[in-house]
């Protein structure tokens, strides 16, 4: 990171930026505020701005924020598994036990619905008493939960077990983008959300694949020890190697991210020490110099020694718990957040979630697989995660970037939005296929096509959907996508409940081409957004800027 200053005065236009409006680019090299490094990058403010605490987890070296990640993506994959383990083995779990296919889809959508609203209280006491003793003991009681699983076996049983499983895996719906936000800055966040979608949408796919091979091998029931083997591997990388990344960061008057340039600093530039030294000038060490009668200025910041970052406390702040449970209600108020929630409820759950309920089965009553072969076609799932996840991290931030360079260094939130193009062929390509090959009895492989379309659809939502709500309002951050997540999962069990019902009734081609010409529609809806984003956003100013001092004041702001 580097500093750039100039020599002539420049007005602060960011009181007169809606919410999330942000200058991104330094299109004249005129903003005094810290810059990105790196070819191509010197014109890139780093938003928001850092501290100067080498502690303050965006002044974190490369390495130890890729390792911060890691551990994100490692607890997704291995904790969001098990929401989507038994799509493979619906058949031999309804024979072995008196499960029906309604009380397995049932299970499935109450278990969504407490993997959402669950997250307002991890959310809460993750801000109050630290993100890492949560991650941890959401570890611990999944493996808990999932070694006593096979033992439920009714459908009582299985309806409050799958219940406890969303309520302590929740904090893998919503914790883990704040995780990724506190490290990384706005130009770099695309890429790190797309790492974060692909892991959340590649265990949809990966694990019932996982499932069908193990049951083929042992049972059904291994499966889910499996699980809980995989997750206490997990607790072990994260207990070694994730640090806290809640930080109280100070925050300077006026609500923007660079501020005017003092009158001092617009009459000389100023040059640092390092700018003045030539590149390939050794530093010469200094002769001791005489005590002088005067303090010195000069900061000295606390390190953290490896010991530290392995510690679960987190440094005692006033009881917020229910100010931060409360927050996110509010987000229902804002048409951003709230569009945001509906395209990423749609687009992870809504569409994947219509396939899944019946794809099990269709491969073993129509295609005659076991559940080696089921496994062996989710395969196609797993590929177009991949597929969606790169496209999502490349397309994502080349969007955010020259876009902002072409708005004249003005970045909106909406910009993000466009990476939804690919959703409006994905999404009808896939639910017309489907309702056709299920019909017509199509080759199975053309299953396999619509699983890839909807798997690459569902991980670019993710970092798109979340990345519009969070950078539409920065500072409320973590309230924004724990309201996504609510319309999200509330989307995903009402779709688990109805889809039995409404295709018993209507048949397979019927609802799919519904859904097709639904998801189309839904999709297209971007272009309205990209075109009356700014003028939402605009209208909850004056609001925001309230809750924001309001949050400034209890600390909870982002």
């Amino acid at each position: 990171m580097s500093d750039k200053t100039v020599s002539h005065e420049m007005t602060d236009t960011s009181e007169r930026l809606p919410p999330g409006t942000v200058r991104l680019i330094d299109i004249d090299g005129h903003v005094v505020s810290k810059h990105a490094e790196g070819k191509g990058q010197t014109d890139i403010l780093l938003v928001p701005r850092p501290s100067e605490d080498p502690e303050d987890p965006l002044n974190w070296t490369f390495r130890r924020k890729i390792l911060a990640t890691s551990c994100v993506v490692v607890y997704t994959i291995m904790v969001a598994i098990p929401a989507s383990a038994v799509y493979s083995i619906v058949t031999p779990i309804r024979q072995d036990t008196s499960l029906t296919l309604t009380d397995i889809n049932n299970g499935t959508g109450i278990m969504f619905l407490f993997y959402g609203w669950g997250c307002i209280f991890w959310q809460a006491t993750a801000l109050q008493y630290g993100k890492r003793p949560v991650y941890l003991f959401s570890c611990l009681a999944n493996i808990i939960i999932l070694a006593t699983a096979p033992l439920c076996t009714t459908s009582g049983t299985y309806t409050a077990n799958r219940i406890i499983l969303g309520f302590f895996g929740s904090p893998v719906e919503s914790l883990c983008e704040i995780s990724v936000v506190d490290v990384w800055f706005a130009h770099e966040r695309p890429k790190y959300l797309a790492w974060y979608g692909w892991s959340l949408a590649l265990t949809g796919k990966l694990a019932p694949m996982l499932a069908g091979f193990i049951n083929y091998g042992m049972n059904w029931q291994w499966t889910l020890w499996w699980w809980a083997i995989f997750i206490a591997i997990a607790f072990v990388y994260c207990f070694f190697l994730m640090e806290e990344t809640n930080y109280d960061r100070k925050h300077s008057g006026g609500g923007g991210q660079h501020p005017p340039i003092p009158p001092q600093q617009a009459s000389s530039p100023v040059v640092s020490e390092t700018q003045a030294r030539p590149r390939d000038a050794e530093p010469k060490t200094p002769a001791p110099a005489a005590p002088e009668d005067r303090e010195a200025g000069e900061i000295v910041w606390p390190r953290k020694s490896y010991l530290d970052k392995l510690g679960i406390k987190d440094k005692k702040r006033p009881n917020r718990l229910l100010n931060i449970a409360v927050a996110p209600f509010k987000g229902f108020t804002y048409p951003a957040v709230v569009y945001a929630g509906l395209m990423y409820g749609a687009n992870s759950l809504v569409w994947q979630g219509v396939q899944n309920a019946t794809i099990g089965t269709v491969y073993t009553s129509q295609y005659g697989f076991n559940t080696a072969t089921v496994a062996a076609a989710y395969s196609g799932g797993v590929l177009g995660s991949i597929m969606g996840g790169y496209y999502c991290g490349k397309v994502g931030r080349i969007l955010t970037v020259r876009l902002a360079r072409r708005n004249g260094g003005i970045s909106e939130p909406e910009h993000v939005l466009y990476v939804f193009c690919a959703s409006l062929f994905l999404v009808p390509f896939a639910m017309v296929l489907y309702g056709l090959a299920v019909t017509y009895h199509l080759h199975w492989f053309s299953l396999v096509v619509t699983q890839t379309a909807i798997a690459a659809n569902g991980t670019l939502c993710v970092s798109a959907a979340l990345g519009y709500a969070m950078s539409s309002y920065p500072e409320l951050s973590g309230q924004m996508v724990t309201t996504c997540v609510l319309i999200r999962n509330t989307l995903s069990f009402a779709i688990n409940y109805g889809i039995t019902p409404w295709l018993n009734a209507s048949g397979y081609l019927r609802v799919y081409c519904i859904v097709g010409g639904i998801g189309l529609v839904w999709n297209a809806s971007l272009f309205a957004m990209t075109r009356y984003g700014r003028r939402l956003r605009e209208a909850t100013a004056a609001r925001y800027y309230r809750e924001v001092d309001y949050a400034r004041a209890k600390g909870l702001s982002h």
